[in-house]
């Protein structure tokens, strides 16, 4: 009736050594875009360290606010010389360009960030 302490033993998420590998298998794998040997557990779902996913977000910001700013440039010349705004409505015309900024900027990280991903994806 009882299934006694040791049933289910190896079902996953026991404690100290993994499948096939004890404590001390000290790179099980290797990250997918440095090359260097982790743990299994300090790597991402994609096999990153800690340390490319961080050095991967900053670069993916810097790209992803000069996305922003050209966006934002090419708005502001298309209101100052197409449209020609007049002074009544200049704050929303700012604000337009601002918005364009910011979101201009998000979109860009993040698809800069999944190109990155995808690229140096695990084969």
């Amino acid at each position: 009736m009882s299934a006694g302490p040791g049933a289910g033993g190896r079902r996953g998420g026991g404690g100290g050594s993994g499948e096939g590998g004890g404590p001390d298998s000290a790179a099980d794998l290797i990250c997918g875009r440095c090359g260097r040997g982790c743990r299994a557990r300090v790597l991402d779902r994609h096999l990153w360290c800690a340390d490319c996913v961080v050095a991967a977000r900053g670069e993916a910001g810097r790209v992803g606010w000069m996305c922003g700013a050209v966006m934002a440039v090419l708005l502001a010349a298309w209101i100052y010389f197409v449209q020609q705004p007049s002074a009544m409505l200049l704050g929303g015309w700012i604000g337009a360009v601002l918005a364009t900024f910011w979101l201009g900027a998000r979109a860009g990280r993040e698809l800069t960030y999944g190109v990155l991903r995808f690229r140096h994806r695990p084969r």
